[in-house]
This record gives C-alpha cells, structure tokens and sequence, in this order.
C-alpha cells in the first residue's frame, strides 16, 4: 500500500461500515430483492478494475447457449443513456455502441442469439430480457447488485489478489471486505500462471466460504474454480483476415486499450511474441477522440512499427466512428478466452444443479 493513502483508511472503515450495513439491511428483508421467472447466474467480484468477467461471461454464454435462449443482463458501463435498452433482441436488432456500452455490443454482436440487455435498474433489466424470452440470465458484474435475486453466485478474483490481499476503498481496490464471500456459490481464481499457483491461491482463498451453511454439499462453497486468459485469434481488420498468432514473432507493434487490466493485455501480447514498442494506456470505457487517433497514427509512423494491436472491447469503440482508421492502418484485433487451469467439472456440476432445480435441463458444451 502506498504511503500516502494511509490517510484514507478512516475512509476505508468509513465505507466498510456503510457496506456492512448495506448487506445487513438486504438480509434482513429492509431492502427487497426481486426474484424473476428464470434462472439467474450472477458473475461479479469484490474489487474494482478487471478480473476478467467478461472473457468468463463468454465462456459461459458457449457453455450453455446450444439449447437454452440466454441472456446477458448487465448495468452497462460507460455507455451515454440511462434506462433500460434492448442492446441485442437476439433476432439481429441491435442498440448502438454509445447506448449500449462496449462489453454489451461486443456480447451481442459475437453471439448473434443472444438478448442483451443494460439496466442500471438490473431487475427490471431482467425482466424486460424475460419478456423477449430468455430462458437463463447471465447477470454481468452483478455481485454487489443484491436488488435482483441470483440462482448462483460466481465470484471472480484473480490469483495474484488472493495471493497479495488488498484494502477496501479508498485505500485499495476492494469493494467488499472479504467477509461478503459467504455470499458466493463458488470463487473462480482467474489469471492463474499455472496449476501450482492455483493451488496456492486455492489454499489461501477456501477457508473463507467453504464452510458457509447449505443443505446442498454443492452449494457449500467446496469448489475453486482456476482459469487464464489465453489469446484466441488475431483479426487484421481492414482485410478482415484471421492471421496465425506465429506470425507475429518478432513484429513491433504499438498496443492500444481501454480496460481495466492493460498490464494483462500487455504480457498477452508479449507471450505471443509481439514487441510492444509503445502502450497508449486510457481509462476503462475510454471514448476516443479524434486527437487520439492521430497520436496513434503519428507514433506507428514515427516508430516504424508494423501493426496497432488493440483489443475487441476497443474495437467495438472504434468501429463506428473510426472507419477510415481501421481500414487504411494496420490494426489488429486480438480476441481473448479464458481457459480451465482446474476445476471444469466442478462448475459444470453446480450449474446443472441450480439450473435443473429450477425446473429446467441443460446440456453443457
């Protein structure tokens, strides 16, 4: 922790507290919870920035989506409306990128039967998806938004935040004190290296919810779900071409992003070979402006490099407004997944569960 934000941490105790509170006041029935007609998986975390939600979202969304009609319902972050918008109706109509937000474009683009919906009200959200027939709601980054009853709790974290620790805000990244976990159906520990560090992070991570109450040995929290972020395909944009990750061994590239793990996107790039000669970092959901685009343009000529890498939450940015930029310069679109380290079965096992107690089968891809 830095030095200077140890004058936060009456803040810290300050928000721990109202937080505290907060969930005390939802279990005891002060603030009510609305239950809808259909199963209600919930992927969130309890720290700020990104864990990874989204590549999980998709992961699930190819899971599950061969014979049931999903949905994904989220707040959408970043987006220039409020209220509920019907971001994809899973027939082929679809909101713009500035009222949908780019996480919901890119879901509902990639899976063209998807209903996707952005609410900041997320259980009317779920209600409207219900409506246009969803038959299972993914609620995105929905741990903390107790307002609409969950069928599942996954709790995404990242290994190195279990294995480091952090402080509540202001004074770190969390959102909830780890207590909240006895909350969660099952953490899934994302950006793991490898299965040791899993099995630390596993260590570390288990006593903390396993023991919570349940007349279900699948709902006590026994389960560590371990993934990682592999890339999945590299798209060159003005040719619409996927190209092999190995030819881009050696290729200097200028990096491009606006999420909330750039160092991530960085190493991924990296590891595949790439030599990132300069990283244009903005801000989670960053709007590009047209100066932005002429930086980018004047550092690739400048540095000589051969590619723009940027990623497919970027590019649902940039699509719209920036067609000139994609189709004259060399940008690259790396799409990411996330792939199992341990536990694959175990997921699997507590889905079919829930979503089957729910009076509904499943089979899962």
């Amino acid at each position: 922790m830095k030095r200077a934000r140890l004058f936060l941490l009456p803040c810290s105790l300050l928000y721990w507290f109202a937080v505290v509170l907060r969930n005390w006041f939802f279990d005891i029935g002060i603030l009510k919870t609305t239950k809808v007609s259909v199963p209600v998986i919930s992927v969130g975390n309890i720290s700020t920035g990104g864990v990874g939600k989204t590549p999980i979202v998709e992961m699930l969304i190819e899971r599950l989506g061969n014979n049931r009609r999903l949905s994904v319902v989220s707040r959408g972050y970043g987006r220039k409306s409020v209220g509920t918008i019907v971001v994809s109706d899973g027939c082929g109509n679809f909101a713009s990128v500035e009222d949908a937000g780019d996480e919901p474009s890119q879901l509902a683009r990639k899976f063209s039967n998807l209903i996707v919906v952005v609410d900041e009200k997320r259980a009317r959200g779920a209600q409207k998806a219900v409506e246009l027939g969803a038959e299972i709601i993914l609620l995105d980054d929905g741990f903390q938004h107790r307002y609409l009853h969950r069928d599942l709790n996954l709790v995404v974290m990242t290994a190195e935040e279990i294995l480091n620790g952090d402080w509540l805000l202001p004074v770190g990244n969390r959102r909830e004190p780890m207590t909240s976990l006895k909350r969660a159906d099952l953490i899934i520990a994302s950006r793991c290296a490898d299965n040791a560090e899993f099995e630390q992070a596993k260590r570390i991570i288990e006593p903390r919810f396993k023991t919570r109450p349940h007349p279900n040995p699948l709902l006590r929290g026994e389960g560590i779900v371990g993934v990682q972020i592999k890339l999945k395909s590299l798209k060159l944009i003005s040719s619409n071409e996927i190209v092999e990750a190995g030819q881009f061994v050696g290729k200097k590239i200028i990096a491009v992003s606006g999420i909330g793990s750039p160092k991530t996107f960085e190493s991924l790039l990296e590891d595949t070979g790439m030599i990132v000669v300069k990283y244009f970092m903005f801000s989670d959901h960053h709007w590009f402006s047209d100066e932005d685009i002429q930086t980018i343009v004047k550092a690739r000529k400048a540095l000589s490099v051969d590619f723009i890498v940027t990623t497919e939450k970027d590019f649902m940015r940039l699509r719209k407004r920036f067609v000139e930029f994609l189709k004259t310069e060399p940008v690259i679109v790396a799409e990411i997944q996330q792939a199992f380290v341990a536990g694959k079965d175990t997921l699997d096992a507590l889905i079919k569960h829930v979503i089957s107690s729910c009076g509904l089968e499943l089979q899962i891809l």
